[in-house]
């Protein structure tokens, strides 16, 4: 069944209006008019025009065989390995929808996506860090209730194994145009062809809904704003978020470049990659930054990129400046959501008051403005443009997300300023923002409410230099003593988990401070959390 969209078109804003093609026709130009041309370059492989459609049509063969037709929804949970991006290209080809898994989800965050939608397939990787994912999907699967086609790419002592080149075919040349192995790329401009899911305040998922023409909208800005001009995008953010499926896969088809990814993040591998291939924009979340600037210091040279677009996570000013110093070029935070992925950003031309000190300038005709009843230039940031979702897999969810006049509520604390700029400030929503990953907050103390040693529990974000932040849990502790943090991770991760939303500091009180209506003060004990741990109390991993 098609997943249909739930909020309006985007086509009053001229940007969106001038988009006439889909990316599945973009691809069939790029490959067509220069098909030697490197488009993805993942380890010792690169990837041509030609090679690349040779994938996509095998890719398609093999989802076809396991049911998959136009309107359906695969989930693709691969790491940034250069068959993500043949699978994105190929389930976009065939007129289905894209709903990208990050890799390090487990049982509990794949099932509860399942539950939600129907999907028609799985591709996952046979093993991928140590972990084996049949019998992980198949748990996934039992739990939601569903049992569906499960796919595998690089199996062990196999790496080609998902994609079965015709016989006789050169993949340096592709197929021949119209024959068994050329790829079909046909898809509607406007229809739904992402469904992603981001976690929120309450713990369960929600679906945001993106057309070709919405994303085209982000990667144009951002291309237009950077003067992007056969660039090489280098990305070591995860092709499973809107970031890296945005810049990483859809950027080159617009700007006659190409993209190096990477799939295990490494600093000092990053910057190998970075000069190796002569990479000259990256735009990644702050850890990716910091490790960079660290690399590029101790090596004592400047860094072949031009700029790094920095955002996803808190970037503190003073990241920004040493970054530019260390690595020779542009350096500019950016804002933005999996709803609408760059609302702002940085410019090379804007002055370091802006690209450091502030999260950068709307960018196109995009707007913000403050919901009714803020404080003075600061409140809850409402923002509109030609790069919002379709709204949520879930109506209910778009209602509530959406002002009757066509505003998208973000949930985050905003400043605006008088040059079109905006300062985020702070979080409505009670999440934690783990290097650039949205973890909630209430998911994971719903989950630890339930531990036998816990009477009541609360999480909270701490500043993190390098991640952002990360997950401080507050435990209120039954009678039978208080539990470590050793416990708790063990006992989160037997129920499925992911490790990275795992809390990574402990401390225990024996009460948590209210309002008059019993909600817990979280403001207050982000501020306890940071005294004491500065101090030296509670737990950490």
């Amino acid at each position: 069944m098609p997943v249909t969209a739930t909020w309006q078109s985007p086509l009053r804003f001229p940007e969106a209006a001038a988009i006439t093609d889909p990316t599945p026709t973009l691809l069939d130009r790029v490959t067509r008019a220069d098909p030697a041309r490197v488009l993805v370059v993942d380890g010792a492989a690169g990837l041509t025009g030609a090679a690349l459609r040779a994938a996509v049509a095998a890719s398609q063969a093999r989802l076809r065989a396991a049911g998959v037709g136009r309107g359906d929804v695969v989930c693709v949970q691969l790491p940034n390995w250069w068959e993500a991006v043949a699978l994105a290209h190929a389930v976009w080809g065939l007129g289905a929808t894209l709903c990208p898994v990050p890799v390090n989800y487990r049982v509990a965050e794949v099932s509860a996506i399942l539950a939600a939608v129907p999907v028609a397939a799985i591709v996952a990787p046979a093993e991928y860090r140590g972990t084996a994912y049949r019998p992980l999907l198949d748990g996934a699967m039992e739990r939601a209730g569903v049992r569906v086609p499960l796919l595998t790419v690089r199996a062990p002592g196999h790496p080609a194994s998902f994609y079965e080149f015709e016989k006789g075919s050169d993949p340096e040349r592709g197929p021949e145009p119209g024959s068994r192995t050329d790829p079909e790329l046909d898809a509607d401009l406007d229809a739904v062809c992402l469904l992603m899911f981001t976690s929120g305040t309450t713990g369960r998922p929600k679906g945001v809904l993106h057309s070709h023409r919405t994303l085209l909208a982000d990667a144009r800005s951002i291309a237009g704003l950077y003067r992007m001009d056969g660039d090489r995008v280098y990305m070591p953010s995860p092709v499973g978020h809107v970031t890296g499926l945005v810049y990483g896969v859809m950027m080159p088809l617009l700007m006659g470049g190409s993209c190096v990814l990477q799939a295990e993040w490494d600093a000092a591998a990053g910057a190998a990659l970075v000069e190796q291939h002569g990479c000259t924009v990256c735009v990644g979340a702050t850890p990716f930054l910091r490790g960079l600037t660290d690399e590029y210091t101790r090596r004592g040279q400047p860094s072949a990129l031009r700029a790094f677009i920095c955002g996803g996570a808190d970037v503190p000013p003073t990241l920004v400046r040493e970054a530019e110093r260390a690595l020779g070029g542009t350096v500019a935070r950016a804002y933005g959501l999996t709803e609408m992925p760059t609302v702002t950003c940085g410019g090379p031309d804007d002055p370091e008051a802006i690209r450091a000190g502030t999260d950068g300038r709307l960018t196109g005709t995009s707007q913000a403005r403050l919901a009714a009843g803020s404080d003075g230039d600061t409140g809850e940031l409402e923002v509109r443009g030609p790069e919002l979702c379709l709204g949520y897999l879930d109506p209910a969810d778009t209602a509530a997300a959406f002002t009757a006049d066509g505003w998208f509520r973000t949930g985050d604390l905003a400043r605006l300023g008088p040059d079109a700029d905006v300062t985020i400030v702070g979080r409505a929503k009670d999440i934690v923002v783990r290097g650039g990953e949205n973890i909630s907050m209430k998911e994971v103390e719903d989950y630890l409410a339930a531990h036998p040693r816990v009477a009541d529990v609360a999480i909270v974000g701490v500043p993190d230099d390098v991640l952002g932040e990360r997950a401080c849990a507050f435990v209120v502790p039954r009678d039978g003593g208080a539990p470590t943090l050793p416990e708790l991770a063990g006992y989160l991760a037997g129920q499925g988990i992911a490790r990275h939303k795992l809390p990574e500091y402990l401390l225990i009180v024996d009460a948590f401070p209210r309002t008059l209506s019993g909600k817990i003060q979280k403001f207050v004990l982000r501020q306890q959390a940071a005294g004491l741990l500065a101090a030296g109390h509670g737990e950490r991993r």
